[in-house]
């Protein structure tokens, strides 16, 4: 079950999202700012789900187990740097059992969480063995982008189109509904966010991420927010060469 924020209370113009969450993991949520469409891309640009790209192979899908709170999550995430996997932080709250990676081509690597930031919303995996070719981040944000994740637990990713308006803040809680935070968003529109495609890359330029999926308009299934390359930078920076696991409970 997706959570949902009500509008009430907001200022005026607030946009109530609630988060794309896996399975049944719960998550957090943020409000932002209404803002215009940006130009849709051309039809040449769209892709449907099991498209095939020199990027898909860089998308992976996350499966886990949650003892505490008997929940089952899978999601989305991106390698970023070698056997490192960037995902959203709610996704992997709580997990204790059988964390893997899986690529589109079936192959399956057992993972670890290194790097866990619940206010961010981002967390790091190390996959040993995982060979596949890293998305870079970027920091120049363009109109026009690709989703690309597993809704729904698809064996295959999805490649989705989306209009882009860079750079929102957003005022919301961290995972947890505890604290306060501020984060640097960019909203979409076009790629229907549904629960799987937690963690997605907003993907520009052929091989880079632009930003990563974690939030959706609670009233517009094809209105979504990703996460800024420049918010979850550090959170990638504190991964890339850590192996030992980091406390990632509790569930949220």
């Amino acid at each position: 079950m997706i959570p949902m924020l009500g509008s009430a209370g907001r200022g005026a113009g607030a946009v109530a999202l609630a988060v794309c969450v896996a399975g049944s993991t719960a998550g957090c949520a943020a409000t932002v700012g209404h803002s215009p469409p940006a130009r849709r891309p051309s039809a040449a640009r769209t892709a449907g789900a099991g498209a095939q790209t020199p990027f898909t192979h860089s998308v992976v899908r996350v499966r886990g187990f949650a003892s505490s709170c008997d929940q089952r999550t899978e999601a989305t995430g991106f390698v970023y740097a070698p056997e490192r996997v960037l995902l959203n932080a709610h996704v992997v709250a709580g997990v204790d059992r059988d964390l893997e990676v899986v690529l589109d081509d079936g192959r399956r690597f057992a993972a670890r969480v290194v790097a866990f930031d619940p206010e961010v919303d981002a967390a790091v995996l190390r996959a040993p063995g995982l060979t596949a070719q890293p998305l870079r981040l970027t920091r120049a944000a363009r109109t026009a982008a690709v989703v690309v994740g597993y809704p729904k637990g698809a064996a295959v990713p999805a490649v989705l189109p989306a209009t882009v308006r860079p750079d929102q803040p957003a005022e919301s809680y961290d995972i947890y509904d505890r604290k306060r935070v501020s984060r640097q968003v960019h909203r979409f529109q076009g790629a229907a966010v549904t629960p799987g495609m937690s963690g997605a890359p907003l993907v520009t330029g052929g091989d880079r991420a632009m930003g990563m999926v974690f939030a959706v308009d609670m009233d517009r299934a094809d209105v979504g927010y990703a996460l800024t390359a420049a918010q979850i930078e550090a959170v990638a920076a504190a991964g890339e060469n850590a192996i030992t696991a980091v406390p990632h409970d509790p569930c949220s």
